[in-house]
């Protein structure tokens, strides 16, 4: 929820990573904002299904984001786009 609301606050649309810490009490603590996509991204599109490149590039050129992406969000019981099963990524 703090980073939906984080990302209204500032008018970003885009795809991008918010960062946090956690301590041992489950409080956590904002780290960092970052508006482009992080080199891991092809595993979260691996296990969501999201084309994160092509949205965007949809978004910079001044379309909404996917309705089939947000419909899937919103019928979603956490409110995020769902995923399912699990990658890795190595770098060598």
């Amino acid at each position: 929820r703090q980073v939906t609301d984080l990302v209204q606050i500032v008018g970003y649309t885009s795809a991008g990573t918010v960062e946090f810490l956690v301590d041992q009490n489950q409080n956590f603590y904002f780290l960092e904002m970052n508006t482009r996509l992080q080199v891991e991204h092809p595993v979260t599109e691996m296990i969501t299904g999201v084309d994160l490149v092509e949205e965007m590039i949809r978004i910079a050129a001044g379309y909404p984001i996917s309705p089939l992406l947000l419909e899937s969000a919103r019928n979603s019981p956490t409110g995020m786009v769902p995923h399912e099963g699990h990658a890795i990524e190595c770098r060598i």
